[in-house]
């Protein structure tokens, strides 16, 4: 029995099964080891246990990255869609002209932030604080990108845009509050193993709903808006939302396959 306790003393078991300690004590197993045996075991084993997972396959991210950035895109394309629908049906003039300012301006912002969103997410799996003060910080990237876009597709095509209707400070204020919250919302679901998309989409609807209610009375408050752009408002704010936790969602869904 010394001479098994003076064996473990030395440690001389890294990369042993812990089977063996079984034959080493007769059959009788850890019970009948030594109390300084019994100590030393479970730091013997955190030798044997490896430090870190595997890294994660450079081109899985890539392509991660590269779905995100594509669904964002159709997000811009269909929330335009939505919004000409929504005009047309309530009476609202849509000039024709005007629908690539748009457009460029709308996958600017959606590529932007629903990328922002989804890296801290989904690629870097961050804390929510961490995946919330993402996404904060390039909401506003995201409002000037698209002010960019704007101005950039207005200069190649000779149209002149409408004036914004909030000042670019508000609005870019109000956006990295409402998509850092989002960003720290969907880190949590996705930390928690939450896999259900109603969760998902719900979370990013509801605070939509939250976040459209302030953007209308902010729009409201700047002068009388006609029926057709409330609710070409009104779309934007609410649907983009849902629609970029989707699109994390996605993304979420992939990191799970990739690592699963």
């Amino acid at each position: 029995m010394k001479a098994a306790v003076g064996f473990i003393g030395t440690n001389p078991l890294r990369g042993f099964p812990p089977e063996s300690l079984f034959w080493m004590y007769g059959g009788a197993g850890s019970a009948a080891m030594p109390a300084v045996a019994r100590n030393r075991w479970p730091r013997m084993i955190g030798h044997m246990t490896p430090a870190s997972a595997p890294a994660e396959d450079p081109k899985a991210v890539l392509h991660r990255i590269a779905a995100i950035a594509a669904l964002g895109v159709a997000l811009a394309f269909g929330i335009q869609i939505l919004i000409v629908a929504a005009k047309l049906l309530l009476g609202g003039y849509v000039a024709r002209p005007l629908l690539p300012l748009d457009l460029a301006s709308g996958v600017a912002w959606s590529v932007v932030v629903c990328l922002a969103t989804g890296i801290g997410v989904s690629v870097l799996r961050a804390a929510p604080t961490v995946s919330g003060l993402i996404a904060a910080l390039f909401a506003p990237l995201a409002v000037a990108a698209s002010r960019a876009a704007n101005q950039m597709m207005s200069a190649a095509i000779g149209v002149i845009g409408k004036q914004a209707a909030v000042s670019l400070v508000t609005l870019a204020g109000l956006k990295a509050l409402e998509y850092g919250l989002l960003g720290f919302l969907l880190a949590r679901l996705a930390q928690s193993g939450e896999t259900r998309f109603a969760r998902f989409a719900g979370t990013g609807l509801g605070l939509g709903i939250v976040f459209a209610g302030v953007a209308l009375w902010i729009r409201l408050a700047a002068g009388t808006a006609p029926a057709a752009e409330i609710a070409a408002t009104a779309i934007n704010e609410v649907i983009f939302p849902a629609g970029c936790a989707a699109v994390v969602y996605v993304g979420r869904m992939m990191a799970r396959a990739g690592s699963g």
